[in-house]
Formats: structure tokens, C-alpha cells, sequence
């Protein structure tokens, strides 16, 4: 994952709004873990989704799975 500067706002928006999303559902999830190896998984998954919203608020690396296919010109 690199920093992507060519996204337009709009685009910036929705990439945050999704990567949100993506922490609350962790979040929740991680919540709701009742036993050590659901704990340990949502745990994980919790560390992935803040890890990926991070680095995008912070350094404006967008996830591979978030990034436009861009046509060749």
C-alpha cells in the first residue's frame, strides 16, 4: 500500500466512510467475542481494520481492495 494522491475528496470520503465502517463492525465484533478463540480472531480483525483506517487518515494509503481499476489511456 502506497499514499494515493490523485482521489478526489468525494472518493477520500467514501474510502473513510467504508474504512469506519469496516472499524465498527471489528469493533462490535470484538464485543461480542464470548469465547478465547472468537476473542483472539476479532482481536486480530479489530488490529487489521484500525491498522487500515489509520494509515489512510494518517498517511493516505488506500487499501489495495479499495483502489479504483483505472482503464489504460
Amino acid at each position: 500500500m502506497e499514499p494515493d494522491s490523485a482521489i478526489d475528496k468525494f472518493r477520500r470520503r467514501e474510502i473513510e466512510k467504508r474504512l469506519a465502517s469496516d472499524l465498527q463492525a471489528a469493533s462490535e465484533g470484538l464485543r461480542r467475542a464470548s469465547t478465547e478463540e472468537e476473542k483472539s480472531r476479532s482481536s486480530a480483525a479489530h488490529l487489521r481494520a484500525l491498522q487500515r483506517f489509520t494509515d489512510f487518515v494518517a498517511k493516505g494509503i488506500v487499501p489495495e481492495d479499495l483502489r479504483e481499476s483505472r482503464a489504460p489511456e
